[in-house]
């Protein structure tokens, strides 16, 4: 395969695929976490929510003792709805890692084979230009690593499709959202 179109794809991939992984893919559903926690304290707000209905609806000797049954039964039922938004805000942020964590790893794997594509074609230039179109004054910046007068070197091309890539794409992007 040619270097021009495949660093271009590389380029292209490297500027979509992070960002469809991290918004569209959601790794963290393939990746199941332990729900048995947040059953467990759904199940202990249930009883929670039964023994206060039960404390409410049973005959007591006095008001006081009434209201002090009242009280802890409320109290138990808030400590359990507390620790449950606690396991769920928990399991938000696992998730949330999880996919970030998918999302760099791609940006820097995609790199990094960028990279060795670069380093492994670095005297090879991608595209000659015919010497009548002068590139002066970056004739020498273009051309760095090869040595080849009026050439695109393969890191100028690779980093120039990604700028050029991740423009267009956040162009598209704003005009989307």
């Amino acid at each position: 395969m040619e270097l021009l179109p495949l660093i271009a794809l590389l380029s292209l991939i490297n500027t979509i695929l992070p960002d469809f992984i991290r918004n569209y893919l959601k790794v963290s559903r393939f990746w199941k976490t332990s729900r048995a926690h947040t059953r467990q304290w759904q199940s202990e707000i249930d009883d929670a929510r039964e023994e206060l209905e039960n404390v409410r609806n049973a005959e007591h000797a006095g008001e006081y003792a009434k209201a002090i049954k009242i009280l802890r039964a409320e109290r138990k039922l808030a400590d359990a709805e507390a620790k449950l938004k606690s396991a769920r805000s928990m399991d938000a942020f696992k998730e949330m890692g999880i996919d970030t964590v998918a999302y760099y790893v791609s940006k820097v794997l995609l790199a990094l084979i960028l990279i060795v594509v670069s380093i492994l074609n670095r005297s090879t230039p991608v595209i000659v230009i015919d010497l009548g179109i002068s590139l002066a004054p970056f004739t020498g910046l273009l051309s760095f690593p090869t040595g080849v007068y009026n050439a695109v070197s393969v890191p100028v091309w690779a980093f120039s499709c990604n700028v050029t890539f991740r423009l267009i794409y956040d162009m598209i992007m704003k005009r989307d959202a």
